[in-house]
């Protein structure tokens, strides 16, 4: 589906002087939903120059809360979901996905503070470890 994208939006790009919107945003859109990190980047690029091009649909807004949520980049999609409630107060899927993105926030940083954690004791149990060789190693070395 990208290649055949790619293929419309490329050739636009080269016979007219403007790649249509419905094109770019079909562009986007695969790009958007990508495993790869690298299109959902150009996925994001290509829905930003629509939207600075003066077209501001709500769903060019709403794919972008959805690509910065894929790359993890939490405070730039709740932006995009709050300007999608801007433009239309109550629309359940920009709450929805708020909804997601900051659950999804809240249980990577619990999960950043838990492997912290674990490193912290891991490190200060590793020195406790080393302190108790050490004290042992001093103890023989006095008795002799």
């Amino acid at each position: 589906d990208i290649i055949e994208h790619e293929r419309q939006y490329s050739e636009e790009l080269q016979t007219k002087p403007v790649v249509s919107s419905r094109t770019q945003f079909g562009y986007a859109y695969v790009l958007i939903k990508s495993p790869y990190d690298n299109d959902v980047r150009l996925g994001i690029k290509l829905l930003q120059e629509l939207c600075q091009s003066g077209v501001n649909q709500r769903d060019f807004v709403y794919y972008l809360a959805v690509g910065y949520y894929r790359l993890r980049e939490y405070g730039p999609a709740i932006k995009y979901c709050e300007r999608v409630l801007d433009m239309e107060p109550g629309n359940h899927q920009a709450m929805q996905l708020m909804e997601i993105i900051k659950k999804k926030r809240k249980s990577d940083a619990m999960l950043g503070a838990a492997v912290l954690g674990g490193g912290a004791a891991a490190l200060t149990g590793g020195l406790l470890l080393a302190g108790a060789v050490v004290a042992a190693g001093l103890a023989a070395f006095r008795k002799r």
